[in-house]
């Protein structure tokens, strides 16, 4: 926790690359959602009529409770109780400090270090996925899981898929799992499990007594960055954890957990202690356009429309960059706010291959962290890089570019000593 690990390590080096002023870079890498007109307008609408309303001084001037703004929380309740037909209660529903955090809790307090001193693990289904889970771990190595399944669909596209054999057995025999983590649509790769897969691994957990943890930082209904059909599920195993982040509102950090009344009292504790409370302003913020309908309206209508134009894109320029003989697969777009491509046989890591399309001025982010403490033992893993959808048009075009020739470099060098 005291190190950066993953894309936070590889952030920093990025950080300094970019802000050192020496060169122009095409960034590639960056998770930070763009700002949209119409997104913008809203939460500037919704701050002015805070600024406006006789409460705003006691909101800035007073502390409130650790499980979130009443005004949020019954915004949340009749929200998705109303939307999805769920019986939602105040109890059910924890603000939190922004999803990061939100995992920090929900990781920290019921995985680590227990009586007898028995390490309890947090089990990710299906890697590859987010690498900020072991970052948010106070034990080093406390976050695993399971090599994914790997479908080629056509020439240039593949999915991965739920080892459900795999899964199972590790759950079954292993009596350390403390809770388990997955996020949908998947950070990095944009992978969206099927219903069918989320309710077997629902069961799973149910039967091992641990809680199950869906992260839905790119779902619906915000920021519903979703490009096939797909809806929240709930049941008594499972806390949903979203953000507003790439609903346009990352600077003020504001996280929701719904789920089982037991996992989120230990979870409220665990941030009465460490954290008192999310941010006030952005909560009652949050809570006004959830409650006319604007922000989930903004999230279909803008933003699913942008990012899913940006992933054609995409995929569209490395079907016409790319070399034809090389073995390049891009992830089948389901959602989420990246592309991930898979180079078969790379012949250098994927490390060497964000150094050298750094030395050419373009920046991506390397896989392998994504696969957490398995990557040491997954050829796959180093074969793989992340490009965000974030940026402009022309500057995903000139990446591909680079990306195209410095690829079929490493690949004509290794043949040379073939």
């Amino acid at each position: 926790m005291n190190e950066k690990t993953g894309v936070r390590a590889v952030m920093s080096d990025i950080q300094e690359v970019l802000a050192g002023g020496e060169r122009s870079y095409i960034n590639l890498s960056a998770g930070n959602p763009m700002i949209l007109p119409g997104v913008s307008a809203m939460w500037k609408l919704a701050l002015a009529n805070l600024l406006d309303d006789d409460r705003f001084s006691s909101v800035i001037g007073q502390y409130g409770s650790s499980y979130g703004t009443d005004e949020l929380i019954t915004s949340v309740v009749r929200f998705f109780s109303e939307r999805y037909r769920a019986d939602i209660r105040k109890e059910n529903v924890l603000i939190t400090a922004g999803s990061q955090q939100l995992f920090f809790l929900a990781i920290n307090s019921f995985c680590g270090m227990g009586s007898g001193s028995v390490m309890k693990k947090a089990l990710i289904p299906m890697l590859p996925d987010y690498s900020g889970y072991s970052g948010a771990a106070l034990e080093r190595e406390m976050i695993e899981g399971i090599p994914p399944l790997i479908s080629a669909l056509d020439d240039h596209t593949f999915r991965y898929e739920l080892d459900r054999e795999a899964f199972l057995e590790r759950m079954r025999t292993d009596p350390c799992i403390g809770a388990v983590l997955l996020s949908r649509p998947n950070n990095p790769c944009g992978n969206i499990l099927p219903e069918e897969d989320v309710a077997f691994i629902s069961d799973a957990c149910r039967a091992a007594n641990v809680p199950l943890f869906i992260d839905s930082a790119y779902a619906p209904p915000f920021p519903a960055i979703h490009f096939i059909d797909m809806e929240p599920i709930f049941n008594d195993q499972i806390i949903h954890c979203m953000s507003l982040s790439k609903a346009g509102l990352p600077g003020e950090r504001i996280g929701i957990a719904i789920g089982p009344s037991r996992y989120i009292r230990a979870m409220e504790a665990f941030q009465s202690n460490a954290a008192i409370h999310s941010s006030r302003l952005g909560q009652y913020m949050a809570a006004s356009v959830l409650n006319d309908g604007r922000l989930a309206d903004v999230s279909l209508n803008e933003v699913r429309p942008y990012y899913r134009n940006k992933f054609m894109l995409l995929k569209e320029t490395l079907l016409c960059k790319m070399p034809e003989d090389i073995k390049w697969y891009l992830h089948q777009g389901e959602g989420s706010l990246f592309g991930w491509l898979w180079f078969e046989d790379l012949p250098v890591t994927d490390a060497a291959l964000y150094e050298y399309m750094k030395a050419d001025g373009v920046i991506i982010v390397p896989g392998s962290s994504f696969f957490h403490h398995q990557s040491r033992h997954m050829a796959h893993s180093h074969q793989c890089i992340r490009i965000s959808l974030t940026a402009a048009d022309e500057d995903i075009i000139r990446g591909i570019d680079v990306l195209a020739k410095i690829v079929k470099g490493v690949y004509e060098k290794q043949a040379e000593y073939l």
